[in-house]
C-alpha cells in the first residue's frame, strides 16, 4: 500500500529522484531524457533504483520522474516519488505497464487502491552508475513485502507439525515392515530347519534287521 509523508522535497520530483538516486541531472522532469543521452543508460525496463521519466501530458506540463524502488513483475513496478500527490513523498506506489508491447512508454498508476483509467506517456527509464548505499534507506521498501515474510513464517509454522507428524508415522510404517519381515524370515528359517531335520532322520534311520522264524 502506498504510503504518502511530508519532506524537504515534496513539491519537487526532479530534487527527490535526484537525491535518492545520486543522478546529477538538471532541468525540469520532461528534460532529464534528452539530458541523459550519452550520460547514463537509458532503457525500456525497469531496474530498482531507475528513473522512470514521463513525458508532459495533461496536468504534467513538465512531465514527471519517479523512481523504482521494486520490480513486481514484467509490467508492475512500486515507485517513490515527490508531488505526485501535491507537496508529499509517496512511496510504494504501484505502477502497471499499459503498453502494448510492454516496453513501459505507456502506464497506468494506482492510487486510493484504484488504477483509474488515465494512461500516462512515458519516455522509458534512466538508470544510475552506481546505486548508492544509503538507497535502501531512502528507498523504503512496502510494507507488502513483510506481510509476505510474515504469512510465509506462519505457512511455515502450519507446515512444521504436519510434516513432523507425517515423518513419524513414516518411521511406523517402515518399522512395521521391519518387524513383518523378521516374522517372516523367522518362520521360514523354522520351517527349514524341520525340513532338513526330518530329512536326517529319515536318512540315517536303521534298517530293521529281524529276520522271521521259519518253523
Amino acid at each position: 500500500m502506498a504510503r504518502t509523508t511530508y519532506d524537504g522535497h515534496g513539491g519537487n520530483c526532479v530534487a527527490f529522484a535526484r537525491d535518492v538516486t545520486g543522478i546529477q541531472l538538471d532541468g525540469n522532469a520532461a528534460s532529464w531524457w534528452p539530458h541523459a543521452e550519452g550520460r547514463y543508460e537509458r532503457g525500456q525496463q525497469p531496474r530498482v533504483g531507475s528513473i522512470l521519466v514521463f513525458k508532459p501530458y495533461s496536468g504534467m506540463r513538465v512531465g514527471h520522474v519517479a523512481v523504482v524502488s521494486e520490480v513486481i513483475g514484467p509490467r508492475e513496478i512500486l515507485v517513490d516519488q515527490a508531488n505526485w500527490v501535491r507537496g508529499r513523498v509517496t512511496r510504494a506506489m504501484a505502477v502497471f505497464d499499459a503498453s502494448p508491447h510492454n516496453d513501459w512508454t505507456a502506464v497506468r498508476v494506482q492510487f486510493g487502491g484504484s488504477w483509474g483509467t488515465r494512461q500516462n506517456p512515458t519516455f522509458g527509464f534512466i538508470y544510475p552508475h552506481v546505486v548508492p548505499a544509503s538507497f535502501g534507506e531512502k528507498i523504503v521498501e512496502p510494507q507488502q513485502d513483510s506481510h509476505r515474510v510474515a504469512d510465509a513464517a506462519k505457512a511455515d509454522d502450519h507446515k512444521r507439525p504436519h510434516e513432523a507428524k507425517r515423518d513419524e508415522h513414516k518411521r511406523q510404517q517402515q518399522a512395521k515392515r521391519g518387524d513383518e519381515k523378521r516374522q517372516h524370515e523367522a518362520k521360514r528359517d523354522d520351517g527349514t530347519k524341520k525340513h532338513t531335520v526330518g530329512a536326517a532322520a529319515h536318512k540315517h534311520k536303521k534298517p530293521d534287521t529281524t529276520v522271521a522264524a521259519v518253523y
